[in-house]
């Protein structure tokens, strides 16, 4: 059989997607170009509206999408927001699935263009979480806001400098690491204080690097956890 399933996970730089044993990125506003047919397409949106994102799936695929929404509780999860639909579907989703990988007290961590941290207990209760600007949002900022301060995004390589930087691009890069670090750290140290047990730490996302990270802090990485739960929130 060649029809497929397509996975989409629009976030607000890049779309990530899947489809059998194919996966991929694109910039958000484009969609992955596939040669075999598609007969069902499952959506996480955060970037565009429904409905114009509906009417170009439609226009490229043929089929309609089906777009998974922010719910109370999920496969044994449940939001911590009082305002369930407050919290974002691609939070949602990334946590449940991070749940069902571990089952166990975690604290899951999303670097994109904004950087999530999320806190689930072992009983599947959500309680809450942080986001703050990415790495890229903060220099953008930073280079819109002062005049003589030069910055360029980053090529997700962190390499955490341990000397001051001695020229005003490395001032940024490096300096924003660390500011990223003393979040994760801070993140961490009240996850410590808060589970009874130690915490399973789980990274997501796109504006990262992996290999240093997960050194500094003994990460379980997952890229595709929004996909893993488009499939369990539309099985």
């Amino acid at each position: 059989m060649n029809d497929i399933v397509l996975d989409l996970d629009v976030g607000n730089s890049y779309t990530k997607w899947r489809a059998d044993e194919q996966r991929g990125r694109v910039v958000t506003g484009e969609l992955p170009k596939l040669e075999k047919s598609v007969v069902r397409v499952r959506v996480s949106a955060v970037a565009q509206s429904a409905t114009q994102l509906s009417q170009q799936i439609q226009g490229r695929y043929g089929v309609e999408p089906e777009f998974a929404k922010t719910s109370a509780t999920l496969s044994g999860v449940h939001n911590g927001y009082g305002d369930v639909s407050q919290l974002g579907v691609d939070r949602w989703l990334a946590l449940v699935a991070a749940w069902q990988r571990v089952q166990n007290d975690l604290l899951l961590f999303d670097l994109g263009t904004a950087m999530t941290a999320d806190y689930v207990r072992a009983d599947g209760n959500h309680l809450g979480g942080y986001i703050v600007p990415g790495l890229n949002a903060m220099k953008n900022a930073l280079g819109q806001r002062t005049r003589d301060v030069q910055v360029r995004e980053s090529d997700s390589s962190f390499q955490l400098s341990e000397t001051p930087a001695t020229n005003t691009i490395d001032a940024v890069n490096f300096g924003l690491e660390r500011v990223q670090l003393g979040w994760i750290q801070s993140c961490v140290e009240i996850g410590t204080q808060t589970f009874s047990n130690t915490p399973t730490l789980i990274l997501t996302g796109g504006d990262l690097a992996v290999t240093e990270l997960t050194r500094l802090f003994r990460f379980q990485y997952c890229p595709d956890l929004v996909l893993e739960g488009l499939a369990i929130a539309l099985p």
